[in-house]
């Protein structure tokens, strides 16, 4: 009987040694998963914010969206995007288009985008993510756009714009 339990001392502390490294990578990419989660919810909102304030602004020509476009870059995602950098941000564009609603009037849309690369800062799971996203520059590309309808009067012309595809 004490030769058995001789011969199984350690036995735990090798099977936590070999699998604790599984368990890091594991906790590890919950962790930079939720970071990345937590800036997309952040990005979402601050191009939805950025697309309400858009709406509430009547164009017939797209006049606006230089206002528009200097509020998505100098307030909402700052305010918006955890540790935002305006150098990973990978594009934004404000857009306005034409179409006819249900009523049959003419209508102006605006889309508001935006694609931000944020940074990865875990070791092993930056490899992954990166490759995910296809372009290997140490950072995750996110991306998202809302429309809304122009809160214009009703439009008894053809307004000025592409139109809405």
């Amino acid at each position: 009987m004490r030769r058995r339990r001789r011969d199984t001392a350690g036995q735990a502390l090798a099977e936590f040694a070999l699998v604790l490294p599984i368990f890091l990578l594991i906790f590890f990419a919950i962790v930079q998963f939720g970071v990345l989660l937590s800036a997309h919810i952040g990005l979402t909102n601050a191009v939805r914010e950025v697309a309400r304030f858009g709406s509430t602004v009547p164009t017939t020509d797209g006049s606006p969206s230089g206002e528009v476009a200097v509020y998505l870059l100098d307030t909402a995602l700052p305010d918006h995007v955890a540790a935002y950098s305006a150098n990973n941000l990978g594009g934004s564009s404000v857009t306005y288009c034409r179409y006819i609603d249900a009523r049959g009037a003419y209508s102006v849309r605006l889309t508001v985008s935006a694609t931000y690369d944020h940074p990865l800062f875990v070791p092993f799971i930056d490899v992954i993510l990166d490759a995910i996203d296809g372009i290997r520059d140490g950072a995750f590309q996110l991306i998202t756009s809302e429309a809304m309808r122009v809160e214009n009067p009703p439009l008894g012309f053809e307004p000025p714009l592409g139109d809405c595809s």
